[in-house]
């Protein structure tokens, strides 16, 4: 009788660790999108992943809210007004390639994930005198 309320405390444990681990992995997915087919499409969902260039000049930062503020997202001609309110990236600035995550309201996007990448400030002679010459190794 006492094994028989163990080995069911033990299925109702693995059964409850089984459900919580799958049902935490089944989130819906965040589909990457071009600003045309964003701005083009009707979707069931209201949250998108965009990439492209910040347009220059285009950086509005709120003189009441450091934190606030509106960049256009240029993708060759097409563009998109994105708002943001965290904290930037020390990256981010005008002509920076930069991938959004947010949802799409009223012909604008708000961000709430913004990654940057600037590949100009690493770029250069990538061997000094510390460096390896792999073709020896």
């Amino acid at each position: 009788m006492k094994r028989s309320k163990i080995a069911v405390a033990v299925v109702v444990v693995v059964a409850l660790f089984l459900m919580w681990i799958t049902t935490g992995t089944q989130g819906k997915e965040v589909p990457f999108l071009s600003v045309t087919e964003l701005q083009s499409g009707n979707y069931d969902q209201s949250r998108f992943r965009l990439g492209g260039n910040v347009k220059v000049g285009s950086i509005l930062i709120s003189k009441t809210d450091l934190l606030d503020m509106e960049f256009i997202l240029q993708q060759g001609e097409a563009t998109i007004k994105v708002h943001y309110n965290k904290t930037r990236p020390d990256l981010f600035e005008d002509d920076c390639e930069v991938i959004v995550e947010g949802e799409y309201r009223k012909n604008e996007f708000y961000a709430d994930n913004l990654m940057t990448k600037c590949a100009s400030r690493y770029e250069g002679d990538l061997r000094d005198e510390n460096s390896y010459d792999l073709e020896k190794i």
